[in-house]
């Protein structure tokens, strides 16, 4: 056994830890089957020569409710063992996806975009649920067929231990060979697990970029992309079903080669009387029983290898490094946000999107941040959550460095509406109470009314009880930004940041919204990025950015007279 596989299986007795009332209750009707499998193969010598060889045929008319007994309490324990084994491999491989999908949410952002929407979906799901199938036949045929095999050895030893070992001499090929096809199985489990993760990836850009794509030329291009991967997919999946079945059939060649050295030498034993017959029938009957239950552990241990293929794609993914914060629990600022010398990539590959920031953003006032497309003012917001943190410089929550903040508290003091809110597709009570679990249908209402939403809300045939479409696709733009600021209005977070929160919202709404902002002016910090610069007029502090710079700073009348950049965007959309 080489250490990988002993690691992929230390770590799979770990969860099976939470599961061993059912384990063992899968052990106990294994142990049971495998019984009344060894016990009637070891009755044929004393049946067959008690009724056949001593002729005392008044007793054979028992021999068929015999049959139908064994092979029913068999069949019942099989059941049994099969259905316990199934309750505890779904349990680890739920435990396995729940540990997964806690990993994916304290994973930095930077990490699961490295990693890949695809292929992240195909980790938790896809591989985890190839593990399934595989550890449910694996330990239900590990432990009940090893049973099997021993108790069938018993007997046949117990018969006869050199015809036994003759039989025997096929083992070190089965051995070898099921050990090489397992190793073949494991990499291209592996590599079909990543081919299932770039399909995935594949369809997803396909749903995200379908517009795109329906506008475009590029339809052959899309389907070669798809079928490039359908194709990698496809041999790795052949060579699986090459190496699994190739164990099976090696056993099938081992067993025709051992049931006829059986047959041979215990045919000529029989022949000259030095072996009964039905000595030789109970040792026949369990060395090809025996064979049976060992290409059933050879096609398992070949899953066991396919599974740990699937396993290492998994570990991958629990091995990252999680977010860290500090120990403090991180208060409602009281003088604001220090930003000192602050530069910021997404990669190491791609330019800086922020260079070296320096600002300090005061409490209780609404700062807008303005600029072209890509001048980073998405960027600049995201850091102060804590979403990426810079490569270089500090960002102070007062006089404290952000990072020694618990980084769930610290993330607790904001509020944030982005231009493409999310919403889950549950019903719009559940979605607004995502802010707040203890909220009061009161306070609900009210936060609806403040973003302008309880009206078509209550015109929604179930109203607040409405379940959303996916991401929130059965209500427009606008109604979906309404019931984001709701859910901020809801929270009332210290902090909130409304990143081109208006850009989906018709006139009439916008007014009402801005209206709604004027409560928390003064108590609340508020900022906002925005393209319509009639929603910044009134910001107590704008910031201007240009390729990753704060080029100007100040108020709507001052950047009107010294920002030429400013003037150019206000004079544009004044325009339009």
């Amino acid at each position: 056994m080489s250490p990988s596989l002993f690691s992929f299986l230390k770590s799979l007795f770990f969860y099976l830890k939470f599961f061993w009332k059912t384990l063992l209750l899968g052990i106990l009707f294994a142990s049971l089957a495998s019984g009344i499998t060894g016990f009637t193969t070891w009755a044929i010598k004393p049946v067959f020569n008690f009724i056949f060889v001593e002729k005392h045929y008044e007793y054979f008319k028992f021999i068929p409710f015999l049959l139908i007994l064994f092979f029913s309490l068999n069949g019942l324990f099989s059941l049994l063992q099969a259905y316990f084994m199934k309750a505890t491999s779904t349990g680890v491989v739920n435990l396995i996806r729940l540990e997964l999908f806690k990993k994916c949410l304290n994973l930095p952002i930077a990490n699961l975009h490295r990693q890949g929407t695809g292929q992240t979906i195909s980790r938790v799901i896809n591989d985890t649920a190839q593990i399934e199938p595989i550890l449910g036949d694996v330990f239900q045929t590990l432990i009940s067929e090893t049973l099997t095999v021993i108790v069938l050895l018993g007997v046949a030893f117990y018969q006869k231990w050199d015809l036994t070992l003759l039989a025997f001499i096929t083992i070190p090929v089965i051995t070898l060979g099921t050990k090489h096809l397992g190793t073949k199985t494991r990499k291209a489990r592996k590599l079909a697990q990543n081919a299932t993760g770039e399909l995935t990836h594949r369809m997803s850009e396909l749903v995200y970029g379908i517009k795109e794509i329906k506008l475009s030329s590029s339809y052959e291009k899309v389907l070669d992309l798809f079928s490039k991967e359908l194709g990698h997919f496809y041999r790795w999946s052949l060579k699986i079903t090459k190496y699994r079945e190739g164990s099976k059939s090696l056993v099938d060649i081992m067993t025709g080669i051992g049931g006829a050295l059986v047959i041979s030498y215990g045919g000529y034993l029989v022949i000259k009387e030095e072996m009964t017959p039905g000595a030789f029938l109970s040792v026949l009957t369990a060395i090809l029983f025996i064979f049976n239950p060992i290409r059933k552990i050879a096609r398992a241990y070949t899953g066991l290898r396919e599974a740990q293929g699937a396993w290492y794609r998994i570990t991958e993914v629990l091995s990252l490094e999680e977010e860290k914060g500090g120990r403090l629990i991180a208060w409602p600022p009281s003088q604001g946000f220090y930003f000192k010398n602050v530069s910021f990539s997404y990669d190491s590959t791609s330019s800086l999107a922020l260079k070296n920031i320096s600002v300090f953003l005061p409490i209780h006032k609404v700062i807008a941040l303005v600029g072209p497309s890509g001048s980073g003012k998405t960027t600049f917001v995201s850091l102060l959550p804590r979403f990426y943190d810079p490569q270089q410089g500090e960002i102070y929550l007062d006089q404290t460095p952000l990072k020694e903040f618990e980084i769930f508290s610290l993330r607790n003091l904001f509020g944030i509406v982005l231009q493409e809110p999310f919403l889950f597709n549950l019903s719009i009570w559940e979605n607004l109470i995502l802010a707040k679990p203890s909220a009061t249908k009161e306070e609900v209402i009210e936060a609806c009314k403040q973003a302008q939403a309880h009206e078509f809300i209550e015109n929604l045939p179930k109203k607040y009880d409405t379940v959303l479409g996916e991401e929130g696709l059965s209500l427009s733009g606008g109604q979906k930004q309404r019931i984001a600021l709701a859910r901020v209005f809801l929270k009332k977070p210290p902090i909130l940041i409304l990143d081109e929160a208006t850009s989906q919202v018709d006139s009439l709404t916008e007014k009402a919204i801005e209206s709604a902002l004027e409560k928390f002016k003064g108590s609340h910090t508020i900022i906002i990025i925005a393209h319509r610069l009639s929603t910044v007029k009134k910001a107590d502090l704008i910031l201007v950015l240009d390729q990753g710079k704060i080029i100007a700073q100040g108020s709507h009348e001052e950047l009107l007279k010294t920002c030429f950049l400013y003037k150019n965007l206000y004079q544009t959309f004044h325009r339009t």
